[in-house]
C-alpha cells in the first residue's frame, strides 16, 4: 500500500513537472512570436549610439522597440519589433534620433509608398543617422579649399608670438582651470545631490503654486486696502506726533511739581513694599469679617446678631464681673 502511494506521488510530481516545462516552452513562443507585432530590419551606416530595448516610434508615438543589431561587412542591420497594424511601404524612410542630452535613441520610422518592403528591411538609402562625421567633412571640404595656407600658418605664428610673452601667466591659468575641472570631478556627487535637491524644492513649489497663487492675490488686497488707507494712516501718524510733542512740551513745563510727585510716590511705594505681609492679613480677615456681616445683615433692613453682653470677652474677663471666666 506505501509503495503504491509513493508511486502515485512519483507521478503527480513528474506530470507537475512536465506541465511547468510545457507553460515555459509557451511563454518563451508566445514571447518570441511577439503577438500582435511584427519583426523588421534596417540597414544603417553606423548604429548613432543606438542600443537594444530602445524605443522604436512612428509620427512621435512609441510602436515598438529595437530587439536586435548585428554588424556587418558594409553596414549594421538592426531588427526591431512594430505594432502590426502598421504598413511599411516600399518608399519607408528610418531615422535614429537622441531622445535626451543623457544619451538615449529611439528609431524613427516614416511609412512611405506602396507596396512592401523587401525582405522586410529598409535600406540604407532611405535611412539616415543622428551623426555622420564624414558628412561633416564633406559639407565644410568647399570651405577648407577656399582657405588660405600661408595665410593661416602666419596667422598661427603671430598668435604664438603674442601668447609667448604672457605664458607665465597663462600656465597657472590653465592649471586653475584644470584644478577646477578636478574639483568639480571630486564633487559630482554632491552637485548631484544639490540637483536633487532643487528638484524636489521646484517639485513642492509646483504643488503648492495654487496656495501661492492664492497668498499672493491675498497680499494684494491687503497692498490695496493699505494704499486705500494710505492718507488715513498718515494723518494718525500726523496726531501721534503732534501728541508726543505736547507730552514733550507738558512734561518740561511741569518737571518742577512732578518730580516730588514722583519721589513721594516712590516713598509710598516702598512702605507699601515693606508692610507687604501685614497688608496681606489685615485683607484676609477683612474678608472673613465681610462674609459674617453680609450673613448678619442678609434676611432684612436690620442686623441679625446677638451679643450678650456687648463687651469683648477679652475686656468682660478682665473685670471683676467676669469673676466666671476664670
Amino acid at each position: 500500500m506505501t509503495a503504491l502511494a509513493d508511486r502515485s506521488h512519483r507521478t503527480i510530481g513528474l506530470i507537475g513537472i512536465a506541465v511547468v516545462v510545457a507553460l515555459a516552452v509557451v511563454v518563451t513562443a508566445l514571447a518570441a512570436m511577439s503577438p500582435g507585432k511584427r519583426t523588421y530590419s534596417v540597414l544603417l551606416e553606423h548604429t548613432a549610439g543606438l542600443r537594444i530595448g530602445e524605443e522604436v516610434q512612428v509620427a512621435g508615438v512609441e510602436a515598438g522597440e529595437i530587439t536586435d543589431i548585428v554588424l556587418q561587412p558594409d553596414d549594421v542591420k538592426v531588427r526591431f519589433t512594430l505594432d502590426d497594424h502598421y504598413r511599411l511601404g516600399a518608399d519607408t524612410r528610418a531615422e535614429v534620433k537622441v531622445a535626451t542630452l543623457l544619451g538615449t535613441h529611439f528609431l524613427l520610422i516614416t511609412p512611405q509608398g506602396d507596396g512592401e518592403l523587401e525582405d522586410d528591411t529598409i535600406p540604407m538609402a532611405q535611412t539616415r543617422v543622428a551623426y555622420n562625421l564624414q558628412d561633416v567633412l564633406d559639407d565644410v571640404q568647399p570651405e577648407l579649399a577656399e582657405l588660405d595656407a600661408d595665410l593661416v600658418a602666419d596667422s598661427l605664428n603671430v598668435l604664438t608670438d603674442t601668447l609667448e610673452p604672457s605664458k607665465e601667466e597663462l600656465v597657472p591659468a590653465l592649471e586653475g582651470v584644470r584644478d577646477l575641472s578636478r574639483t568639480i570631478d571630486q564633487r559630482s556627487q554632491q552637485f548631484g545631490q544639490l540637483l536633487e535637491a532643487a528638484r524636489s524644492v521646484s517639485a513642492q513649489l509646483a504643488a503648492s503654486s495654487g496656495d501661492v497663487i492664492a497668498l499672493m492675490r491675498q497680499s494684494d488686497l491687503i497692498l490695496d486696502e493699505l494704499r486705500q488707507r494710505r492718507e488715513v494712516i498718515a494723518a494718525l501718524l500726523r496726531d501721534t506726533t503732534g501728541l508726543a510733542r505736547t507730552l514733550e512740551g507738558t512734561l518740561a513745563d511741569t518737571k518742577a511739581d512732578t518730580q516730588p510727585l514722583f519721589r513721594d510716590l516712590r516713598r509710598v511705594i516702598r512702605v507699601l513694599r515693606k508692610h507687604d505681609k501685614s497688608l496681606t492679613r489685615g485683607v484676609r480677615s477683612l474678608a472673613v469679617a465681610s462674609r459674617y456681616f453680609a450673613n448678619a445683615s442678609g434676611n432684612g433692613p436690620w442686623l441679625d446678631q446677638h451679643l450678650p453682653t456687648g463687651i469683648p470677652d477679652n475686656l468682660y474677663c478682665g473685670l471683676p464681673v467676669g469673676e466666671r471666666c476664670r
